[in-house]
């Protein structure tokens, strides 16, 4: 089960919502709980029976930020000789907070997402505050502008700027922007002609991470299934900055200029930059697709979402060979009739299965395979 659907289900019990279907997921996922898993939920149904709800998000708020902080002091180490305290201890609000052990930090933030999902009038207000701050989420008060697989859209922001979203992406802007930044967030990939105003930058927020600007035109490639995030630049100079590392006290900013790319990786939160053809990046607004020594696991990936198809390998060594080749405007057969020419795969294709099979190339030295 999803944390997310296990959120809601927890929610609505505590608020007598559950339909009987969910009564029996929802006993099913408990019977088979691990010990710290219970604990949790256990703790949840604590903290709701505790402080009465709140009536205004502004109370939910400060109510939530307490939490948080309790939580956060009861993963602190205790000091020498004095144990970890178990006891509860009375809120401002009135009610009960319990003073847990020390957690991983997959628990407290389980518990902090759970505790917010079954709060009172305003609680989801103030989760998205919470998440804006801390986590990259969108308030609640921007728009939202979804892409399935296969679609592609345009999006006039209210300052002039132009963005175009790529397939299986989203974007929340605000209908007008205010204060002294013009602020967005982003989901999937999106190609930005971004109104010039010196006076207020232009933001877009990817996860914890942001790309800054003042005015200028390059593409950022940020879905959730990808190891790496990406910015391009055409036209200006951007800056990427990399969310502070655990270590870190500060966050790392990497400027890059025309026809420059950087990328962050997830997994070993490196950056650097690479010099690209910055126009290439701005190719899939206009019906193209260009692979330049692409893994053919990405080329799957870019399949996936620009023609709305599963793609699967017969033999999963395939995902390493490195593909290079250029289409304009061609719908899927035609695309991998092309790549056919390769010799090196064939494919199957079955409605929106896709099977991509063949002789391949060396995996320990992927050929680079050109159309």
């Amino acid at each position: 089960m999803e944390i997310s659907e296990l959120y809601d289900l927890i929610g609505k019990e505590l608020a007598g919502e559950l339909s009987e279907v969910e009564r029996e997921v929802l006993h099913a996922w408990l019977a088979q709980a691990t010990e710290e898993e219970r604990l949790v939920y256990d703790e949840i149904r604590l903290f709701w029976q505790g402080p009465k709800p709140v009536a205004n998000p502004a109370d939910t708020a400060r109510a939530f930020d307490r939490l948080l902080a309790r939580i956060d002091e009861a993963e602190q180490p205790a000091p020498a000789g004095k144990p970890t305290p178990q006891a509860t201890e009375a809120d401002e609000t009135g009610g009960r907070v319990v003073a847990m052990p020390r957690a991983s930090r997959w628990r407290r933030l389980w518990l902090a997402a759970a505790s917010m999902a079954v709060l009172a009038t305003g609680g989801t207000v103030a989760y998205r505050q919470y998440a804006a701050a801390h986590t990259g989420a969108a308030p609640l008060s921007y728009e939202e502008r979804t892409n399935p697989r296969g679609t592609k859209s345009k999006v006039l922001l209210a300052d002039g700027t132009a963005v175009w979203l790529n397939a299986d992406s989203h974007l929340w802007f605000p209908a007008t922007f205010s204060g002294a930044r013009r602020e967005v967030y982003l989901e999937g990939e999106a190609f930005f002609d971004v109104k010039r105003n010196e006076q207020m930058p232009f933001i877009i927020h990817v996860g914890r991470h942001e790309v800054r600007v003042l005015g200028t035109s390059f593409n950022v490639k940020a879905y959730q299934d990808d190891d790496a995030v990406e910015t391009a630049v055409v036209t200006g100079r951007v800056a990427f900055i990399r969310a502070a590392l655990p270590a870190a006290a500060e966050r790392d900013t990497i400027y890059v200029v025309p026809d420059q790319k950087v990328v962050y990786s997830k997994a070993s939160h490196e950056l650097r930059v690479e010099q690209v053809n910055g126009l290439d990046y701005a190719a899939w607004n206009q019906r193209s697709l260009i692979f330049q020594a692409t893994p053919l696991a990405e080329v799957a990936k870019t399949l996936e979402r620009q023609y709305n198809v599963t793609v699967r390998f017969e033999d999963e060594r395939l995902r390493n060979c490195r593909l290079t080749g250029r289409f304009k405007d061609q719908s899927l057969r035609e695309v991998l009739r092309l790549i056919e020419m390769t010799r090196a795969f064939d494919f199957e294709l079955h409605n929106n299965s896709l099977l991509i099979k063949g002789l391949g190339c060396d995996s320990e030295a992927p050929e680079r395979l050109t159309i």
